[in-house]
């Protein structure tokens, strides 16, 4: 075989290996979900936040990471003020026999409940302690429709009073049959009612609403949860 030959050879596995390498990533690529990379805020380690990274448009990219940057700038803001608050206590005779006692502490964080179908689900926890037992955590969701970058409530879903009422009972029939979880006193529940300001985010199976500590169950049960299936409400566009 002359040396023509066998560098055709060559040159014809090179080009079949590179087409197999190519392939493959390209369909990673299309099924890959859209990035959330984690940054913190001026370096703090105690303030993270989720950045979009890679979406469908740049707008849509901008639009979502605006909403975020604003959260932790507003946590920021909490955790200075809660700072400066401790700089002033810990001059009070309490502190310098308990220090402990007078260590505050501010700490946001956030996981991605849902990164599929151009839909992203995050839910971002502010954690502050101040003294006593125990700290406390409030959360907020952000969903997104990641082609355009816009918002999602939960109108986007229940499209009338009558599946809100729908929602709300399933919820109450749920959190009653789990008196382990949820406050086991019916009174609890009187003026309990799911609307457009509850906390959700989107699973596979459907909506799971997220609760505040103490609003549906003791301190003990956290921040509890209660998926909605799909087939409990009409509009199934998740």
């Amino acid at each position: 075989m002359n040396k023509q030959a066998k560098l055709l050879i060559q040159l014809i596995i090179v080009m079949q290996i590179l087409i197999l390498s190519i392939q493959p990533l390209s369909a990673y690529a299309i099924k890959t979900p859209n990035v959330v990379m984690t940054k913190q805020y001026k370096n703090l380690e105690n303030l993270k936040y989720p950045s979009l990274v890679s979406a469908p448009n740049n707008t849509a990219q901008n639009k979502v990471n605006k909403i975020l940057f604003q959260h932790i700038q507003d946590s920021y803001n909490r955790y200075e003020k809660l700072m400066k608050d401790m700089e002033k206590i810990k001059k009070e005779p309490m502190c310098k026999e308990s220090p402990a006692t007078c260590q505050y502490e501010y700490i946001t964080n956030y996981q991605v409940k849902y990164n599929s179908n151009n839909k992203l689900s995050i839910l971002l926890s502010d954690y502050q302690f101040t003294g006593g037992a125990h700290g406390n955590t409030v959360i907020t969701t952000y969903n997104f429709d990641l082609k355009s970058g816009n918002q999602l409530t939960l109108d986007d879903y229940f499209s009338s009073e009558v599946e809100y009422e729908k929602v709300t009972n399933y919820a109450l029939a749920y959190m009653k049959k789990r008196p382990e979880i949820f406050y086991s006193d019916p009174s609890e529940f009187t003026n309990f009612k799911v609307t457009n300001q509850t906390n959700f985010y989107l699973a596979d199976k459907g909506i799971e609403l997220i609760f505040q500590q103490y609003e549906v169950g003791p301190y003990s049960s956290g921040n509890p949860t209660i998926l909605i299936p799909t087939s409990v409400f009409k509009k199934n566009n998740l």
